[in-house]
C-alpha cells in the first residue's frame, strides 16, 4: 500500500479504498455474494480499475465493519448481513425465518403525559405498553417500545396471542385498526447501558432511534412508538419523490 511520511495510506489510495470499499458494500447487502465467495483481489482490481493496495484496503475496511472475512486458501465471505427496514412503507420488518419479534413486557398502565398529547387522550387514561426485540439471523438488532389506548389494543392481552410476528399486520387483523399512515422521525445515538445490553452490543455502539406515530385513515393517532435499531445490522431504505411543487419557480 502506498504510504505518505506519517505511515498513513496516500490520499488518492485511501479514497479509492473508500470508494471501492462502497460498490462491493451494496453488492454484499444486496446479497451478490451470499452463495459465493467475493472475487479475488486481481480481479477486483480489473473490475475497480484500482491498485493492489486500495483493493486491499478496501477489504480491510469491510472486514472492520464485521461483514465479511477472508480466510486463507477458501477466499473472501460475507459472515453478517443487515436487515432493512423501509421508511416509506408502514410496516415492520419481514424476511421469512430470517427475521423474528421477541414480546419482552405487555403492560397495561396509565399513559404517561408526551404519550397521552401524541395520542390526543385525556389524562389517566390506561394505555397498552408492549416492548420487542427484533432479531435477524438469531442476532438482535432492534428494539420497539409502543403505547396504544387500551380500548383498542385489548385483543393483544389475551392469552395465548401471538405477537411475534408483522407488528402492523396485528393491528390491523387482531385489533381491526386499519393504520393508514404515520409520521416519522429519526436520529442517530449511542447505546447506552441497557439497551447496548438488551442488544449484546458495546455501549456507545452506534443506533439509528425512531419515533413513530401511526394513524388511521380519519386522521385518530392510535400508536406511539420509538425504536432503536443497531447501524451495523440496519438498513434502511425508501423511495424518493420530487413534485413539481418541490421545484423552485
Amino acid at each position: 500500500m502506498d504510504r505518505g511520511r506519517t505511515g498513513a495510506p496516500r490520499r488518492d489510495v485511501a479514497a479509492t479504498a473508500a470508494a471501492v470499499r462502497d460498490l462491493l458494500r451494496t453488492k454484499v447487502l444486496l446479497g451478490y455474494y451470499d452463495n459465493r465467495p467475493l472475487p479475488d483481489e486481481a480481479a477486483l482490481q480489473l473490475v475497480h480499475r484500482a491498485s493492489r493496495g486500495a483493493v486491499r484496503a478496501a477489504l480491510a475496511l469491510l472486514r472492520d465493519e464485521g461483514l465479511i472475512e477472508r480466510y486463507q486458501g477458501s477466499g473472501t465471505f460475507v459472515v453478517a448481513h443487515k436487515a432493512t427496514n423501509r421508511f416509506d412503507q408502514l410496516s415492520g420488518l419481514r424476511g421469512g425465518d430470517r427475521i423474528s419479534h421477541e414480546v419482552l413486557n405487555v403492560e397495561v398502565m396509565t399513559a404517561p403525559d408526551i404519550v397521552a398529547d401524541l395520542l390526543a387522550l385525556e389524562p389517566d387514561t390506561k394505555v397498552l405498553r408492549l416492548d420487542r426485540r427484533t432479531t435477524a439471523s438469531g442476532e438482535p438488532v432492534g428494539l420497539w417500545t409502543n403505547y396504544l389506548p387500551l380500548d383498542l389494543g385489548a385483543p393483544l392481552t389475551r392469552p395465548g396471542t401471538d405477537l411475534s410476528g408483522e407488528y402492523y399486520g396485528a393491528l390491523e387483523l387482531l385489533c381491526g385498526l386499519p393504520v393508514d399512515y404515520a409520521n416519522l422521525s429519526a436520529e442517530a445515538v449511542a447505546a447506552d447501558p441497557v439497551v447496548a445490553t438488551m442488544l449484546n452490543i458495546p455501549v456507545g455502539a452506534p443506533l439509528m432511534r425512531l419515533e413513530r406515530v401511526v394513524h388511521l385513515p380519519d386522521g385518530r393517532p392510535v400508536d406511539f412508538g420509538v425504536g432503536r435499531l443497531r447501524g451495523d445490522r440496519m438498513r434502511m431504505s425508501g423511495t424518493q419523490v420530487r413534485r413539481q411543487s418541490d421545484v423552485a419557480a
